[in-house]
């Protein structure tokens, strides 16, 4: 597998998309998706997103509206899905491809490259994955104790646009941390598309 463009999102830079609210977790999978399609023909393309915990301010929010009694918003229902996005996307892009959200694990072979690697071998030219991590919330933090992990203290999101060939070298990195470092790294290497 071939890396041909990688991006990094920013909170601060991220642009609102219409008909999401509240949180970042879309507008950054939506900003590292505009800086990587521009130009590609989503004939045979797919995307990829990968969340550990997903979307933990759109579900916390709702939560807490359920629990407080106050009517719930159908544009949170809608949201808390991450395919709602890659919908999103695929229709402004042209993407004709599978679209899948998945929860990256710890087993070799489950992280979001691994999936792209195998939508490539059906024939698709190029898979953009994007990983998209929120900063902690109390709910997520307990999760993480739970778990032995460490909680994010900040939002991170990193997006590689990546096709057939050779020069990734396998083991794949797992988790949108290792997507993350990744794409910096490339994208310091001055190896954009």
């Amino acid at each position: 597998m071939k890396i041909f463009a990688t991006a990094v999102g920013d909170t601060a830079t991220a642009p609102q998309v219409t008909g999401f609210i509240e949180s970042p977790f879309n507008p950054l999978a939506h900003q590292v998706a505009e800086q990587l399609l521009s130009g590609v023909d989503g004939a045979r393309a797919a995307l990829v997103l990968a969340s550990e915990l997903g979307d933990s301010v759109t579900t916390d929010l709702s939560s807490r509206l359920l629990t407080e009694g106050k009517p719930a918003n159908a544009l949170l229902f809608m949201q808390a899905t991450a395919n709602a996005i890659l919908g999103r996307i695929s229709i402004e892009h042209d993407i004709t491809g599978p679209l899948l959200s998945l929860s990256p694990g710890e087993h070799p072979g489950s992280g979001p490259l691994d999936v792209a690697e195998l939508l490539l071998e059906d024939g698709l030219d190029r898979v953009l994955v994007i990983g998209v991590e929120l900063a902690g919330t109390p709910r997520t933090d307990a999760v993480h104790r739970l778990r032995g992990t460490e909680p994010r203290v900040t939002d991170l999101a990193a997006g590689l646009l990546v096709g057939p060939g050779d020069g990734l070298p396998k083991p794949y990195p797992p988790g949108v941390a290792g997507l993350h470092a990744l794409a910096a790294t490339t994208t310091a290497q001055g190896e954009r598309r």
